[in-house]
């Protein structure tokens, strides 16, 4: 999964930060960073039950260490982050994440990245780095 900035008054921030002439792609960077590692944290705790083997359906530990923890790549004025599971490594965590016809959902491992609770967690860290970085003018505080 992709995850990309997004609070309610993004492009008002935005246009601060560049009025200020500070580096619009370095508070983007440290916002995604911060982003994929809520999340990681996240599944950390949501997917520990999958950490060993034994757990009943598709519990193998491989899902477990397959937590993205990624920092933004950026492709000319568009940066991008992994996060959740790297599924290639992990088929299984689709099953645990959305369920089968015959194992329900772990509504805490898809909570952990798709929930309500952790989009309002994303878009109020989002918009406290941007802020911070603004008040501060910038990462070296010019």
């Amino acid at each position: 999964m992709s995850m990309s900035l997004d609070t309610k008054d993004f492009q008002r921030l935005l246009s601060e930060i560049d009025k200020k002439g500070l580096d619009i792609m370095e508070a983007a960077d440290k916002a995604l960073t911060e982003t994929s590692e809520l999340i990681a944290e996240n599944l950390t705790t949501a997917a520990a039950p999958y950490a060993g083997k034994g757990r009943k359906g598709y519990a193998t530990g491989r899902m477990y260490g397959t937590i993205i923890r990624d920092k933004p790549v950026w492709i000319g004025n568009v940066a991008e982050v992994k996060a959740g599971f790297r599924v290639r490594d992990a088929l299984e965590s689709i099953f645990i994440m959305y369920g089968t016809p015959r194992i329900q959902k772990d509504t805490k491992v898809f909570n952990a990245i798709k929930g309500t609770k952790t989009k309002k967690q994303i878009q109020e860290r989002q918009e406290e780095i941007l802020m911070e970085y603004m008040s501060l003018g910038g990462k070296d505080g010019h």
